[in-house]
């Protein structure tokens, strides 16, 4: 986590967010709650791909953080990608920037660390912008190899069909359908994330024993 004036720590890395759910779930599941894994969230509210690429670029990140090669870098920018007003410069200059960021935090090793796009906008006012990123997200992950991860796309069929303009509720979020969903969103989006990890490596151990 990134540490916060006076000493605290901001709420990304508290007990409820997706990235602590995460790590419990590997733990808990695989290694018999032990301490193998550790996920650990180093975005602030508000940031974007560009400042993530700075993030990276010039490792604006807690001693402890640097010290650990990463195995994996998760991307999870959407919401406020989307947001941007120049949706080129999203996909032209700050996607590939975080991406090419990410893989030279280990110079020494062309395999890791590992990149994943996880797209979890739902588009709460204007679903086009989630359709255009969902798009540059498909593309980018296709040129660079990249696991991409469209929580949104597993719910989204849920969210639009009950979606309600008078109260603007959504209890498979946990909050109202807004920008940044509730405690629902997190929990979701662990487990889609845990579930396409699992996916992989028994499809890479399946490749393995047959080629």
């Amino acid at each position: 986590g990134i540490p916060a004036p006076g000493g605290k720590e901001f709420w990304v890395n508290t007990p409820c967010t997706w990235a602590s759910r995460l790590q419990n779930l590997f733990n808990e599941a695989l290694f018999k709650n032990k301490s193998v894994v550790k996920v650990t969230n180093i975005a602030a509210g508000g940031a974007s791909s560009e400042i993530a690429k700075v993030v990276l670029e010039y490792q604006l990140m807690t001693e402890e953080v640097k010290k650990v090669q990463p195995h994996v870098v998760i991307w999870s920018h959407a919401p406020n990608d989307a947001q941007e007003s120049d949706m080129n410069a999203i996909f032209y200059t700050h996607l590939p920037g975080f991406v090419n960021a990410a893989r030279n935090l280990n110079l020494c090793d062309e395999q890791l660390p590992m990149v994943i796009m996880l797209e979890d906008f739902y588009g709460y006012e204007d679903y086009s912008r989630v359709n255009m990123l969902s798009g540059y997200l498909s593309k980018l992950s296709s040129w660079y190899g990249l696991m991409n991860v469209n929580q949104a796309n597993v719910i989204n069929h849920e969210l639009w069909s009950n979606y309600d303009n008078s109260t603007r509720i959504s209890y498979i979020l946990g909050s109202e359908f807004e920008l940044h969903s509730g405690m629902g969103n997190h929990v979701g989006v662990a487990w889609t994330l845990f579930f396409n990890f699992l996916s992989a490596f028994t499809d890479s151990c399946t490749d393995g024993l047959l080629g």
